[in-house]
């Protein structure tokens, strides 16, 4: 048995390390069941643990130590342009062992100078099923930050005559009572590179949520998700929304098959692998897709 401490860098007053708690959160049930000894926390330097570090990118946020022997894992799109990839992040990424979610991001490591990372893809535990049933009387939500591109959509729900929700900086509890009342989760990029947010939608999946999402740039990776997700262009989004918020039964049946995929993405397996140095299980590669929270800046994205 070995003892393990996931730590989520908090910097002071920035609620939106919060958006990395159910990979937390997952990652402790995880360990758990391997037969170690984990704790959840903010400190990336635990006596007597090794940590499990979310939120590297805001290291250079907070002072406090990190220790030698951590393991980083990136929840963020990795690219030559990123804004979070600063000189003192690629430091700290250069210097540790280092985890990523996705296996395109690894590829682009060795073009930052980087050493490649393993690839830890995100998985599911049971524990993530606990968003209680409610009354949907919500036609579609989305939650994240806001900019132009999104704002034309939800102005064009609206246009249409369906009940929209917006919400940002919301986590837990309170954005999960959101999500319950909603009949569609709209998902859209921020950013005209399209990356998929899977750390968001693998939740609403593992929740049974009917998720709408824009379309992106590789289309491998949204065939893996296509019988949970109703994908469609940017300029079809609100025509796939209105289409679900008006069928009951295209919704529970789109919810159920995302059900399926993302439950099949076993933790424990993933887990296993990383720990033991191995290549992570062949079904949780092949369903790996790009999206995290976005660099102080950008936060919630």
């Amino acid at each position: 048995m070995a003892r393990y401490a996931i730590s989520v860098v908090s910097p002071p007053g920035y609620v939106h390390s919060a958006a990395f708690r159910e990979v937390a959160e997952t990652l402790h049930a995880a360990l758990g069941a391997l037969g170690h000894d984990a704790v959840l926390g903010t400190d990336p330097a635990p006596r007597g643990r090794r940590a499990i570090v979310l939120g590297a990118n805001l290291l250079p946020h907070v002072r406090q130590p990190l220790a030698k022997d951590a393991i980083l894992y990136n929840l963020e799109q990795v690219d030559s342009g990123s804004p979070w990839l600063t000189a003192p992040v690629r430091a700290l990424l250069a210097a540790h062992e280092v985890w990523d979610y996705s296996p395109r991001n690894a590829a682009r490591y060795a073009m930052l100078g980087l050493p490649a990372p393993r690839v830890v893809p995100i998985g599911f535990v049971p524990g993530l099923c606990r968003i209680p049933p409610a009354p949907e009387d919500v036609d579609v939500l989305f939650y994240g930050s806001m900019n132009p591109r999104r704002a034309r959509v939800i102005e064009a729900l609206r246009a249409r005559g369906l009940s929209v929700e917006t919400a940002f900086g919301l986590y837990g509890a309170a954005r999960d009572a959101r999500i319950a009342r909603a009949r569609v989760v709209l998902n859209v990029h921020f950013y005209e590179a399209k990356v998929f947010e899977i750390v968001r939608v693998s939740y609403l999946l593992a929740n049974r949520r009917c998720v709408v999402s824009e379309r992106g740039a590789d289309a491998a990776e949204e065939r893996a998700l296509e019988e949970g997700v109703a994908f469609a262009e940017y300029g079809r989004l609100v025509e796939a929304c209105e289409a679900l918020a008006r069928d009951p039964a295209a919704r529970a049946r789109l919810a159920e098959a995302g059900f399926r995929l993302m439950s099949a993405r076993d933790e424990v397996a993933i887990l296993r692998a990383a720990l033991a140095g191995d290549a992570p299980p062949r079904g949780a590669a092949r369903l790996v897709l790009d999206g995290a929270p976005q660099a102080p800046g950008t936060p919630g994205c």
